[in-house]
């Protein structure tokens, strides 16, 4: 299974600041250069990420994005999820006309089937614990930062989670 580009973004943006020392605020151009993505995809992903409630945004000239406690809870397979807009996992609905199979069709049940097992293995994995100093002490260096690593609260408390 192969996630988009802009699930990846997001990803990457959500480990940089679950790693930011703790009441850092970090602007959408710290999060690209440490991602290492053009700041226009992360200011998207930086954008849904609110929306999601994973991220606290602060506006202004001393503004930024931290964590939220929702985001420090969230797991891969919760957010990979939110973030998949296919509807269609083969693509057989298409602009360029729908495939003359598509009606009963077998495969599109057991591609949906994989698709949900592939998010289900990553729903144990929570974003926050993934990073880890050796990764994220270069990333923070580049940006002028020092990275902290924490543990994620409890999940029942997120409401993310239970979404």
């Amino acid at each position: 299974m192969k996630i988009n580009a802009f699930a990846d973004v997001s990803l990457r943006a959500l480990l940089v600041l679950s790693s930011a020392p703790a009441g850092e605020l970090l602007t959408t151009q710290n999060i690209a250069d440490a991602v290492g993505t053009p700041y226009h995809h992360v200011s998207k992903a930086i954008v849904r990420l609110r929306e999601l409630g994973l991220i606290d945004v602060e506006r202004g000239r001393n503004g930024g994005s931290r964590i939220s406690a929702a985001g420090q809870e969230a797991t891969v397979g919760q957010l990979l999820r939110r973030l998949d807009t296919r509807s269609d996992p083969a693509e057989c609905q298409s602009a360029h006309g729908d495939c003359p199979m598509i009606t009963e069709c077998g495969l599109r049940v057991a591609l949906a089937r994989a698709r949900e097992a592939f998010y289900r293995e990553l729903d144990g994995v929570v974003v926050s614990s993934l990073p880890h100093l050796r990764q994220m002490t270069p990333v923070f260096q580049a940006i002028g930062l020092n990275p902290r690593l924490q543990k994620p609260g409890p999940r029942s408390t997120n409401p993310f989670y239970n979404a």
